[in-house]
């Protein structure tokens, strides 16, 4: 499920990427202003049939984080990071840092240790938040769910 865009609202939402479309390309940079956040230039969207091809669970759409850079999403308004689901690609058991900011200063970092066969799902809690930063160390990883409320 993906809610609408939250540029002009605010409430809870699941992202999943399942609304884009590549005019059969696989894989992409995602629009800066997805879903009312600011992506970096690392964020790439996946298409199904390519998920499928590099992670043995794949079959949906997602984010990669491309050439095992950090992915940085930020937001102009607070929002709470619930959680998000993610695995990695080519690298069993990578240590991710997932860490919660607002205002230039960190609130939240958290640590898990991922794996290629599975998706994990972290619940986060991570509030009034305004920039999420993923650090995987140079490790690609796919996240197929982002789960936030937008003040």
């Amino acid at each position: 499920m993906t809610a609408p865009d939250l540029k002009n609202g605010s409430g809870d939402t699941i992202i999943t990427f399942e609304d884009l479309h590549l005019r059969g390309q696989a894989m992409g940079p995602l629009p800066s202003s997805y879903m009312g956040f600011i992506w970096s230039d690392s964020a790439w969207f996946m298409t199904k049939a390519f998920s499928s091809s590099v992670w043995p669970g794949g079959g949906r759409s997602g984010l990669l984080n491309a050439h095992g850079k950090d992915i940085i999403i930020e937001s102009k308004r607070l929002f709470d990071l619930k959680g998000l689901s993610l695995c990695t690609l080519w690298t069993d058991k990578a240590q991710i840092l997932m860490e919660g900011w607002e205002k230039e200063v960190r609130k939240y970092a958290t640590t898990r240790v991922v794996s290629r066969v599975l998706s994990i799902r972290c619940a986060l809690d991570y509030r009034d938040v305004d920039r999420v930063e993923l650090k995987a160390n140079g490790v690609h990883m796919m996240i197929s769910t982002i789960n936030v409320f937008v003040r």
